[in-house]
């Protein structure tokens, strides 16, 4: 009689455990996920800077990348009308030159 009362009680247990873990599951299909998403757009955050430096006064752009707003567009200028420089989908010719002179600029 005692081989009776400890199978079932196993059985017993058995039973909760898998309903147990059932219930979790479904719990966790039915769970609505918030989808990740970047906190901070990086794209406008870009253009703000680019326009930043090129509409905050010709002291600031001569800081930033070393010439005056208006000689960085006639060497665009001259840039595109030679094809030394081409657009591609994600950066100006602009954004290009500008991260150059940061770049050559620096120290």
């Amino acid at each position: 009689m005692d081989s009776k009362i400890i199978h079932a009680a196993c059985m017993g247990a058995a039973v909760t455990v898998i309903d147990t873990w059932i219930t979790i599951i479904e719990q966790e299909r039915n769970r609505n996920y918030i989808p990740r998403e970047p906190r901070i757009n990086a794209i406008a955050q870009w253009e703000f800077y680019i326009y930043n430096i090129l509409n905050r006064g010709d002291r600031h752009c001569v800081e930033q990348i070393h010439m005056k707003p208006v000689v960085l567009y006639n060497l665009c200028d001259v840039l595109t009308s030679y094809d030394l420089l081409l657009s591609t989908q994600n950066v100006s010719i602009r954004e290009q030159v500008i991260v150059f002179l940061q770049i050559v600029g620096q120290n």
